[in-house]
């Protein structure tokens, strides 16, 4: 059920040159929406590149009059405040559905935007992880950085992954994120099974069992009709035993080209599965974490090497996948000191970036508004030599790689 709707202000009939709507999933309560800091902290940013932010929901868009129901943040009264605002030319997705019923509420509601406006999505949306798997690892140039994954086809496939994998298993949803529902299952010499993971709410899971029989029926049970990836389970851990892993973000700057904003390492629980910041995970310098664990010529080494392969990948993403404004890109690197490549994100977090090296937690933020503001500013300026003067008549956004040039 969508948020009450206060009194709406007065309506703002042709939307600015300088102006971007951030798609959020409206819902009950106070602030309205998800991740509503974030998007405070990018309205105070837009302000000072001289942008106008406002975030409202896809289902909020009112075909009639072509207005959405927006919320902006008044840095006076340091409250959102409602209005009825022009559906904007380009839009950046930071929505977060909470169940598979707004998450198709969600997505219906943009294709309807979408078929009847030619919107201008700053970052585009990857597949899921299996697809992104398959077209990786047909790369010499990063299918020895890809873990062996495998579809999980149900209690028997486990059963086999289990034992060509020395009796134990990492399990994720191709189409997870934040760390939830992932499971982890290893077998002792003796039958017994055990399982450590994260449910749908990120809460801790922990199970045994005295017969892995047992532990393959629940497990199966438990995914469903969910689909699941099957990958070994890694020895990912920091010198003093939490689970680690490293996160890169990759963003375009405003001229179009892509930039490493930081790298971070997200140190988890040491009875947790993960090292996700939402799954109780904590932030932590990249470059210290891996020199006090490798030495100084190895850690730095592995900064280079994830640095080098950051780059690499997200040209590839988009060369397979279309446009992309930011991705965020996980690593694992077993104790061993080789290094893995685990998974792509292209609505990435960036809590983590507040240890990623100085300034990177203000690029991280500021990134995708350059770049929006670019792209903004190549639409006006088509638009004003495609229309006669006083024509009161504008072209329809345009897909975004006619800006990647810039």
């Amino acid at each position: 059920m969508p948020a009450i709707f206060q009194a709406s202000k007065t309506f703002i009939g042709a939307p600015s040159p300088a102006e971007l709507g951030v798609l959020v999933c409206e819902r009950p309560g106070w602030p309205p929406f998800a991740e509503s800091r974030y998007v405070k902290r990018l309205s105070v940013i837009a302000a000072g590149l001289g942008m106008q932010l406002f975030a409202f929901a896809p289902w909020t868009w009112n075909p009639r009059d072509d207005s959405v129901k927006g919320w902006s943040w008044n840095e006076q009264s340091r409250d959102w405040e409602p209005s009825n605002r022009r559906l904007p030319s380009v839009v950046y997705d930071r929505a977060w559905p909470e169940s598979e019923e707004e998450k198709l509420r969600y997505r219906r509601a943009l294709k309807a935007v979408q078929t009847a406006k030619r919107l201008v999505l700053l970052n585009g949306i990857l597949p899921h992880k299996g697809k992104v798997y398959e077209m990786l690892v047909k790369e010499s140039e990063f299918a020895a950085y890809l873990p062996p994954t495998a579809l999980y086809e149900g209690a028997s496939s486990l059963a086999l992954w289990l034992r060509k994998h020395n009796g134990a298993a990492f399990l994720k949803p191709v189409a997870g994120s934040q760390g939830k529902r992932v499971l982890a299952i290893t077998l002792d010499s003796g039958g017994d099974a055990a399982l450590s993971g994260r449910d749908d709410r990120n809460r801790p899971l922990i199970r045994s069992y005295d017969s892995s029989a047992e532990a393959l029926r629940r497990i199966d049970r438990w995914i469903g009709d969910r689909k699941y990836l099957m990958q070994p389970l890694l020895d990912m851990r920091s010198g003093s035993g939490e689970p680690c892993d490293l996160r890169a973000l990759m963003q375009k700057n405003r001229r179009g080209r892509w930039s490493l904003t930081g790298i971070a390492a997200r140190i988890g629980a040491p009875s947790s599965v993960t090292a996700n910041l939402h799954g109780g995970g904590k932030a932590a310098p990249a470059a210290g974490t891996l020199i006090a664990q490798f030495g100084e010529r190895r850690g730095g080494e592995l900064l280079e090497e994830i640095a080098n392969l950051s780059s690499s990948i997200v040209t590839r993403l988009e060369q397979t996948f279309g446009r992309f404004a930011e991705i965020g890109l996980d690593f694992g690197i077993e104790r061993s000191g080789k290094l893995w490549f685990l998974e792509a994100n292209s609505k990435p977090g960036r809590s983590a970036m507040s240890s990623a090296g100085e300034g990177a937690a203000a690029a991280a933020a500021e990134q995708p508004l350059s770049y929006a503001k670019s792209i903004l500013l190549r639409l006006a300026t088509t638009d004003a030599r495609r229309s006669p003067p006083g024509s009161g008549c504008a072209s329809p956004g345009r897909v975004i790689h006619e800006f990647d040039h810039l």
